[in-house]
């Protein structure tokens, strides 16, 4: 006995000085107090981890925004601002006029496309005359009713006919001098044949003395020189008679060649007007074109509000600024939408969340002492994941609905959009133990081929279409 108090003595450092009987007895008493206590905490800890729950949550972070988002204002073509007709923070109504450009540059094309549009209308109107041959010209209704009221339309109409005059009095003209050149030909034709005639006549008579002259010279009653005169001169008015008749037929074509070129004045002109009035169609198109944008920029020259709201982050604040082109000047806030919640919440986290969970809010940048959770539930989960353009970090976006009514109990204060908000998404109650056991449970299983290192894959699907 006494060596067994003596081991248990030195095994809790007693030295090597031995102790008394009653002495040891109190000292394993104390430890079989302790060590009892320590089981019954045991049990303790186990009952009420068995029996103890724990409500769990997906947290995620995000903001308030607008249920059908904020509405950009923006112009596809830009431009200098002429007025700034709002502020920020001002409050719009649909179809006000926010800003107006400065529209001097895009009046002023458009006026140079309509004078010029004027001009070919006028011209083309000419053109179809000269072509068609007509006395005057046929000007378009409205060309001619704003002539009445329009100096710049009136001296064109004027202008026009003055050319157009001076053009067929210049072609009439032309054809004038070849009809008199044609009639000189004739005359000159004419006054040919009578040389011919006359001719022909002179060769008669020395063809008829010839005659006789050879029947004296038959009879030796003549010399041969009167004979061969009398004989050269038959041949040359023979070929003077044929030289004018030559002289005849040259005139003729030249009479002819004259009326062809009569003929040619007049198509040379429409082949001048045709060319003139394909150029003048192939411009109309174009200008048109040039009109059709010029009035539509005209058109924008006022950005207007796309609905009721709050301007938001304004890009513009002077007069004379620059709005760019297909950037927001301005962004409006539906003042009429309701107001939602959008978090971010991480790709192991969203099998968790499903559509209808009921989610508790808090808002962090808010007096915690004084601004209650309100609840809400989740409308809808985005179908694919999204990427943090700053971080590159994995998200869904989810969009929690407030629980109507909820807002009052916020007092004063108001959920603006932008507002940071923290969700707390319930995913249900566990006890304790199951918290405690289930890492080591899954462990096991892993290494038994049990489960994936997946953990969705054992989570049921989910069914994530909203409901209204």
């Amino acid at each position: 006995m006494r060596g067994h108090i003596m081991a248990i003595g030195q095994s809790f450092g007693m030295g090597e000085a031995r102790k008394s009987p009653g002495s040891a007895q109190g000292s394993i008493r104390k430890h079989l107090m302790i060590g009892l206590g320590a089981c019954a905490l045991l049990v303790a800890s186990a009952s009420f981890a068995a029996v103890s729950t724990l409500s769990g949550a997906v947290i995620a972070s995000g903001r308030i925004v607008v249920e059908t988002d904020v509405k950009k204002v923006q112009h596809p073509t830009g431009g200098v601002v002429g007025q700034l007709l709002v502020r920020e923070g001002a409050r719009v109504s649909a179809g006000q006029v926010l800003i107006r450009l400065d529209e001097t540059q895009t009046r002023a094309e458009l006026d140079m496309v309509r004078k010029a549009l004027d001009e070919l209308s006028a011209r083309q109107a000419r053109e179809e005359a000269e072509r068609d041959g007509a006395a005057s010209i046929t000007f378009p209704d409205d060309l001619l009713a704003r002539a009445t009221s329009d100096p710049t339309v009136r001296h064109l109409v004027e202008g026009e006919t003055r050319l157009f005059k001076a053009r067929v009095a210049a072609r009439e003209g032309q054809k004038a001098q070849l009809r008199e050149r044609v009639a000189q030909l004739h005359e000159e034709i004419g006054g040919l044949e009578k040389q011919v005639a006359a001719k022909t006549r002179e060769i008669a008579l020395i063809n008829d003395e010839l005659k006789g002259v050879r029947d004296l010279y038959s009879q030796n009653l003549v010399q041969f020189a009167k004979l061969n005169a009398l004989e050269r001169t038959s041949a040359g008015l023979l070929g003077e008679r044929g030289r004018l008749v030559a002289v005849i037929a040259q005139t003729k074509g030249k009479v002819t060649e004259t009326e062809l070129q009569i003929l040619q004045v007049d198509g040379d002109m429409r082949t001048e007007v045709g060319k003139d009035l394909a150029e003048i169609r192939s411009r109309w198109s174009e200008l048109v074109e040039k009109r059709v944008a010029a009035e539509d920029r005209l058109k924008r020259v006022e950005l207007r509000a796309p609905q009721d709201g709050f301007v938001q982050e304004l890009k513009v604040h002077t007069i004379g600024g620059l709005v760019t082109p297909n950037e927001p000047a301005m962004l409006i806030v539906p003042s009429a939408d309701q107001r939602v919640v959008e978090v971010q919440v991480q790709p192991q986290d969203i099998a968790y969340v499903k559509a209808g969970q009921l989610v508790s809010l808090r808002f962090p940048s808010l007096n915690q002492s004084r601004t209650p959770e309100i609840s809400g539930s989740v409308m809808r989960i985005a179908a694919d994941v999204s990427q943090d353009q700053k971080t590159g970090a994995p998200y869904y976006t989810v969009r929690i609905r407030p629980t109507e009514g909820q807002e009052a109990l916020l007092g004063k204060s108001v959920l603006l959009p932008g507002l940071p908000v923290e969700a707390h998404m319930n995913i249900g109650d566990r006890t304790v133990i199951s918290y405690l056991v289930k890492p080591l449970a899954e462990q096991i299983e892993r290494r038994m081929g049990l489960i994936t290192d997946n953990p969705v894959d054992h989570i049921p699907t989910l069914d994530r279409q909203a409901t209204n």
